[in-house]
Formats: structure tokens, sequence, C-alpha cells
């Protein structure tokens, strides 16, 4: 595994939801698949970095213990489509942002919010970096700890890695085994969405990234 998938995730954001099917989920969204032999089923990670035509695009993948991620570098307006699908069972959201220093995850019951940790290096300079609302089950309170002492000991920071912000791709990681900054699972496909009948035709709107480097 290791930290591969950093170089393209300078943006991401996922949900993983326990026991939803593809087509509920696609009715939840109210989109299809794209008919395409290269965004269908297709083996390890998109290409968002090199791949502008992937930008602000929802992709479905399964992981194992029947857990579906949608995922893709979103905005805020696909974000919340997203947790809608969270009233269909167990579910982890979560966003990081690189450029930001951003990340958190939230766990949901019920369709409700049980816990949730963030982390924000802006924000919070000399102060609390990870915050954490609610009670954990004692795994997860458990890496939340391992992480304040490693970051305490200095581990990490000799490969430039922050611990503390890697913190709600790890609680991902133990619950639905989905990390932003591993590779994913063995035998991941993906596939992408959009909405039925087709997407509409570009606008002035930009992708993250094309408004990050001042593309398109």
């Amino acid at each position: 595994m290791g930290h591969a998938m950093d170089d393209v995730n300078y943006m991401l954001v996922w949900i993983a939801v326990q026991g939803l099917s593809p087509d509920k989920a696609l009715a939840a969204l109210e989109m299809e698949f794209l008919e395409s032999a290269e965004a269908r089923e297709v083996p390890g990670w998109p290409d968002f970095l090199n791949r502008r035509d992937f930008h602000d695009r929802i992709f479905m993948g399964q992981l194992p213990g029947n857990w579906l991620l949608l995922f893709g570098n979103l905005d805020e307006e696909q974000k919340d489509l997203l947790l809608q699908l969270a009233r269909f069972g167990p579910a982890f959201a979560g966003d990081i942002s690189r450029i930001g220093n951003y990340a958190e995850g939230r766990a949901y019951k019920d369709g409700k919010e049980a816990w949730s940790v963030d982390y924000d290096l802006e924000s919070r300079r000399g102060g609390e970096l990870l915050l954490v609302e609610g009670k954990l089950p004692a795994n997860l309170a458990a890496i939340v700890a391992g992480a304040h002492t490693a970051e305490a000991e200095g581990r990490g920071s000799d490969i430039g890695v922050d611990v503390l912000f890697e913190v709600p791709g790890a609680l991902s990681k133990a619950i639905c085994d989905f990390s932003p900054h591993e590779d994913p699972p063995e035998g991941f496909r993906w596939s992408m969405l959009q909405r039925i009948g087709g997407e509409p035709e570009p606008t002035e709107r930009r992708g993250f990234f094309a408004r990050l480097f001042g593309r398109g």
C-alpha cells in the first residue's frame, strides 16, 4: 500500500455506505453509469490530476464488507448530495484538502451523525489541530490517541507525513477499508456516474484543479 494516492488526491470527497446497492444509490442520486469502456469497472484509481474531465464528477466502487463507496473531486453541492445516502445504512463520510490542510470524517447511524473528527491547520495554528465531537468506539478512539502520541514524538515529520491530518483517512480505513492516503483495496474497480440522460454542456464554472492552476 503506502502513499501513492496522495500524489493525486489534493482534494477528495467520499462516502461509504454499508448494505447500499449500486442501483439504489443511482436512483437516490438520480444518476446513471456512464456507458464508456474507459469509465466503467476500471481497476485502480481515477487519474484526477491529469484528467480534467474527471473533475466535478462522481465515481462509484464496491469495497469489502458490503460497503459502497462514492467519491470524487467535488464541490459543496455535490458533497451534500452524497450525504443524502447516509440514510440508507451505516455510513462514513470524509473529505480532505491538501491545499487547505483540512481533513474531516463523520460517522452516521440511522441517518444521523454519530461522531466526527476534523483537522484544520490553517484555522487552528498554535491550538488543537484535531477536534473530536461525540464518542468514538474504543478501537477508533485508539487510532486517534495513537496519532496524538505519534505527533508528540515527531513520528512522520522526517518523511513529510502529518499523522493528525491522516486521522480521518485512518478511521475510514478501519471502518470500510478505504483510505485516501493508500491505494484502494485489491480488486477495486470504479465507474463514473452521470446525470440521467447525460451531463449538460460545460459552463464557465471550472473544477478545483482548473481554478488552482489557472487552467481552462
